[in-house]
This record gives structure tokens, sequence and C-alpha cells, in this order.
């Protein structure tokens, strides 16, 4: 089943109310968990094969994280061991800047590829993501990474086709984008007034009694620094 987290503020942050909340979740997600967040242009991933309402290592980088951006995983493994280095979210340079990526649903058949480090489904679909935002951003034009990131979607549903199970959260540090693809999974939003400014949170997992609004689907919901920069139209 798993269950995401992000989380996207105009000054970093951390989110140390809403992600001991989320690890309740790991009572069915039990398989692992993942938190991973930005210095700059670098991501720092902290994952471990374990419930995290039982993890003291869970609680520290709770508490360590501090970013613009936070995404967070909890894993119920439907392919691939329970191992750390199947445990989301995924990181990948580009173009210099490191991207995570977090998952859950289920993309049948795909084959295995020498960059992964784990044998899960999630993993070899953001390589194919990222290889496609690249080959799209190479292409000898002006081409923009919001574009590419929305092509290289709907290239994983020409690969998979239509009916595969595809909660997406991808972020290159400045944007934290959401896309929801799974009949009875919602990604739920919410946006919160902070002293700073705005902030704006995003989870499989309602994590309060607030305005939490269901995305809808097929759509890409892009945040950069706590703002709704697009949500747009339907991909497929």
């Amino acid at each position: 089943m798993c269950d995401l987290f992000g989380m996207s503020c105009n000054e970093s942050d951390r989110a140390t109310r809403s992600l001991p909340r989320f690890a309740a979740s790991s009572a069915v997600n039990r398989h692992g968990w993942g938190i991973g967040w930005f210095e700059g242009n670098t991501a720092e991933v902290n994952r471990a094969p374990e419930r995290a309402d039982f993890s003291a290592q869970y609680e520290e980088s709770t508490a360590m994280a501090r970013s613009h951006t936070i995404v967070a995983h909890l894993r119920y493994s439907t392919e691939g061991k329970p191992c750390e280095c199947n445990c989301h979210p995924f990181k990948w340079n580009h173009r210099g800047r490191d991207w995570l990526l977090a998952h859950n649903g289920h993309v049948r058949d795909t084959s295995p590829h020498p960059l992964a480090e784990g044998d899960t489904d999630s993993e070899r679909i953001f390589i194919q993501i990222m290889k496609k935002v690249g080959e799209y951003q190479e292409g000898g034009r002006i081409r923009g990474q919001i574009p590419a990131l929305k092509k290289a979607i709907r290239h994983i549903f020409d690969i998979y086709d239509t009916d595969i199970n595809l909660n997406l959260l991808i972020s290159d540090g400045q944007h934290l984008y959401a896309f929801h693809h799974y009949p009875g999974k919602p990604i739920y939003m919410l946006e919160r007034s902070k002293q700073y400014g705005g902030a704006v949170l995003v989870s499989t997992v309602p994590l309060s009694d607030e305005g939490w609004v269901p995305l809808a689907p097929d759509r890409l919901l892009i945040i950069n620094r706590g703002e709704i920069q697009l949500y747009s139209d339907p991909l497929i």
C-alpha cells in the first residue's frame, strides 16, 4: 500500500508535527521508511527497513530534516525484498542537482536497470522518468523542466498502459511535484500559513483535522517553495 508525505515551504522548516503523525501508518506499512531533504542542490536521505513508529533513527531524522522541501515514505513491500536500498525516497543527480522520488502503487513488468541500487519497480520508473526528462531537455531546442517532467510521466503510461497505480512525489529541492493516479489511494493537500509565509503539505494520509483537499486524478501539482505554481490539465 505505502504512504507518501511531502512538505514545501518558502523558508527552511522542519516537519516535527507532521512526521510523527505520519509514522502511525507504519503499523501497516512496516517494511521500511525514508526521509529526504535538501541542503542546497544536495539531497540528504535517511532510510531503514523497519517500522517508523518503533525507530529511534526515524525520530532523529525527523528532528534533523530542515529544508525548503521534505519528502517521506512508508513502505509496504510488493516488489523487492525489505532492505535499505529498496526504501524510498530514491535519489538521482540531474544537471548537477539531486532529485528525489517517492512512489506508491505498482507498475508491473518493469525491467531491471544497471543503475538501480535495489530491485523495486519504483526505482526503475524513477530512472526511466529522469532519463526521459534529460532526453527532452537535451533535444536541441529551448525546453523547460516542467514540460519535460510532464512528457516523462506520460511516457510511463505509454510503456505500461493506464491501468497501473502511480502516485508520485518528486522534488528537485526547488519544486515539489505531486501526481495522483491510484484509484482508492488519494493524495491530499493542505495549504498552511506560517509566520515566514506559505507552506504546502501533501500526504496520502490526512495528518490533522484541518482542511485537507484530495487531488484530482492525472493532474500534476507543482509547488514552488510553499506556493502553488501550477495545477496542470490531466496528463493522460
